[in-house]
């Protein structure tokens, strides 16, 4: 098998979390002729990333369906724990994750520049703030948000919780995410995952630069 990603998306990074917790040898590399080009376009017609080539050819685009097929596929070691409470509050937190944190930010990082900035951008802080009330209440106080170990909600908010203090910077609050003590406790315990180090560790370059390129 074979993902198509690129560093700085914070969409491909939950699959290359998992990918590593799991030791999996999956070829990991950039859309072939670039993310907008004819050539990737005609192995995924959804033409995003991530995209997951299977055994059989098969394009499966969308990081969450991703982490379904490998966590169903290669269930050792598990990123779902155990009962269905449980299980149900890993799904509840991927999805704070990916609606109430990453789709604000992906929406404030399009305008962090001040000329290109309009209203909107206000009501996308508003809804970045009541995300990161919502996450504080359910994450857990075990080094990781659901339990001891590694799961699918980490894979899905340690990226967007890194992404968050570059973007908010643009609006004047580099420090927002010290005003939910839960959460900083949370990327620091859960930050020092081997396979979120590595993650995070190949954003941050590309970050650095996106950031530096948006402001």
């Amino acid at each position: 098998m074979k993902l198509y990603s690129e560093d700085s998306s914070p969409f491909s990074a939950p699959v290359r979390i998992a990918i590593y917790a799991k030791g999996l040898n999956i070829e990991i590399e950039p859309p072939p002729g670039g993310l907008l080009s004819a050539q990737f376009h005609a192995i995924n017609a959804v033409g995003t990333i991530p995209c997951l080539i299977l055994e059989d050819g098969t394009p499966l685009p969308e990081s969450a369906a991703i982490l379904e097929y490998l966590e169903d596929k290669f269930p050792d070691p598990p990123l779902r724990p155990a009962g269905p409470e449980a299980k149900a509050l890993v799904r509840l937190l991927q999805r704070i994750g990916e609606l109430h944190i990453m789709t604000p930010l992906v929406e404030l990082f399009r305008q962090a520049d001040p000329s290109n900035r309009d209203a909107s951008a206000a009501i996308w802080l508003t809804r970045l703030v009541r995300g990161l009330s919502s996450l504080q209440i359910y994450v857990g106080e075990d080094n990781f948000a659901v339990g001891p170990s590694l799961t699918l909600a980490d894979c899905a908010l340690t990226p967007a919780l890194f992404m968050l203090p570059k973007i908010t910077a643009a609006y004047g609050k580099p420090a927002l995410l010290e005003a939910y003590p839960p959460i900083g406790r949370y990327i620091a315990s859960s930050g020092r995952h081997p396979a979120i180090v590595r993650v995070l560790g190949q954003m941050a370059p590309a970050w650095s630069r996106t950031v530096t390129a948006a402001g």
